[in-house]
């Protein structure tokens, strides 16, 4: 059974608190070279603790559940980290077009530090530049790591749910393709879509608004040459 544990702000916390945890003068994340003096060997321990002792407070924690989700957005900035916490945790990384990320990007008004979308060049930059982050935390670490692309999954539901079942060791549950008939409120920007069967509206749709993203193109070229993207 898997806890649907929607966008959670903990991988951020931990960033903040890990200063005054480790007694480090130095911020996140060169706090982490405190993990090599004696007493803070146990360091990652205590950062587990605090994510657990949160995702419980925050009620995410279904009993009988095995796992719980959090995919809450720029987790994957913070992707190191995650792999020397939850060496064990299966990643998931959904993908999409870049351009149709930089219209979604460009049609809300982001908090939290999304701020690098107030703007298509610096949201086309840092989309170019977390890919890139990435790339390094997969060269440098052994996560266990997946990418899931959207398209597959507007494409093929069934097969692409399927294969992450699989990649996390889960038995497959065929409810979940019928995920709007969950009653649950879900904790996310698109809570209204994730109501709605699974559509395709929102695959290509930067097709509409080509004129407006030439800006971002140059800048994005390589990551979609990489990713297998055409324009």
């Amino acid at each position: 059974m898997i806890s649907a544990g929607d966008e959670l702000p903990l991988i951020h916390v931990l960033a903040a608190v890990m200063p005054q945890l480790f007694d480090s003068p130095t911020p996140y994340p060169s706090a982490l070279s405190e993990l090599w003096m004696g007493d803070h060997l146990e360091g990652l321990d205590e950062l587990r603790d605090v994510y657990l002792k949160r995702a419980k407070q925050l009620g995410v924690m279904t009993p009988g559940a095995r796992w719980f989700t959090d995919k809450m957005p720029l987790n994957e900035m913070h992707m190191g980290l995650i792999g020397l916490v939850f060496p064990q945790a299966p990643l998931l990384h959904v993908i999409r077009h870049p351009l149709d990320i930089m219209v979604s990007a460009m049609s809300n008004i982001f908090t939290h530090g999304g701020f690098c979308g107030s703007s298509l060049e610096t949201a086309a930059k840092h989309l170019a530049t977390s890919a890139d982050m990435v790339q390094h935390y997969r060269d440098q670490m052994t996560l266990h790591y997946r990418t899931v692309r959207y398209e597959d999954m507007v494409d093929d539901q069934e097969t692409t749910i399927r294969g992450v079942f699989q990649f996390i060791g889960a038995p497959y549950q065929p409810e979940v393709l019928s995920f709007q008939d969950n009653a649950r409120y879900a904790r996310t920007a698109s809570y209204q879509q994730v109501t709605e069967r699974l559509y395709d509206r929102s695959r290509y749709r930067y097709r509409n608004y080509l004129d407006h993203l030439q800006p971002a193109i140059p800048i994005l070229e390589p990551l979609m040459e990489k990713l297998g993207y055409s324009i």
